[in-house]
């Protein structure tokens, strides 16, 4: 089944699907498979071990891709714009052939912690950094605190906000430029990240859509396939699968 990995400013997919529905999302892709892989656009048919594209671009995997994996990043982040300036460059897509890295077909063996060094690494190799830990403010700190243990979880920015004494383009300005990603797109990764982790461990969906802070479980179904392109019952036959 497929495997999401949850970063600060991205998520690292390792699909188990060949292919999507067309569709489209605020977050950048980049896509990698060392044999190649193909991106339909609403425009072009894109290939390449490497494709990358900017935010909003209508999408698809055609069937019969084996893609090794893929990350959804942050618009906002500082990743984000290198991408942007460094191979984009106010285009839709890109797409460069690369020598084999990392070895895909053991990809799925490797533990989290590992995976998430290999990225680092590859994204090292195409000149792409993560934004380096900068020093937060304290009220930003607390915030991240209060989300991550679900006090803020399902509250909106303007709701934060209020709760913080602060305007809400006052704390939207201060998140981003002390966490360096934007305050909206923070709270739908930590709540995606909470509802997979409420899903694997074995809570009912509902249950877990409420935990993380969704209105509902359509919510949460809505959101997770729109972004990851893998459905929440690929995340229960995961489960399940597990539970033999």
């Amino acid at each position: 089944m497929s495997r999401i990995i949850f970063q600060k400013t991205y998520i690292i997919v390792l699909p188990s699907f060949e292919s999507t529905a067309v569709h489209k999302h605020p977050f950048l892709h980049l896509f990698y498979n060392a044999a190649g892989c193909r991106i339909s656009t609403e425009h072009q048919v894109v290939q390449g071990s490497c494709i990358m594209t900017g935010p909003n671009v209508l999408h698809a995997v055609p069937a019969g891709n084996a893609i090794s994996f893929f990350l959804l990043i942050d618009p906002t982040s500082h990743l984000a714009e290198l991408l942007q300036n460094r191979y984009l460059q106010g285009s839709s897509c890109f797409s460069i052939q690369l020598p084999e890295y990392p070895p895909a077909d053991r990809l799925n063996s490797v533990p989290d912690d590992q995976i998430i060094q290999i990225v680092e690494d590859f994204l090292a190799q195409l000149g792409l950094f993560s934004e380096p830990d900068s020093m937060l403010d304290g009220r930003i700190q607390q915030l991240i605190e209060n989300i991550i243990s679900g006090q803020w979880l399902a509250c909106s920015v303007r709701e934060i906000a209020a709760s913080m004494y602060l305007s809400e383009s006052r704390l939207t300005h201060l998140f981003k430029e002390s966490a360096g990603i934007s305050l909206k797109s923070y709270l739908v990764i930590q709540r995606l990240e909470r509802a997979y982790r409420c899903i694997t461990s074995g809570e009912k969906l509902t249950r877990s859509a409420h935990e993380s802070g969704f209105a509902s479980s359509a919510h949460l179904a809505y959101t997770c396939k729109k972004l990851t392109g893998i459905s929440v019952s690929d995340v229960l036959k995961k489960r399940k699968t597990a539970e033999f």
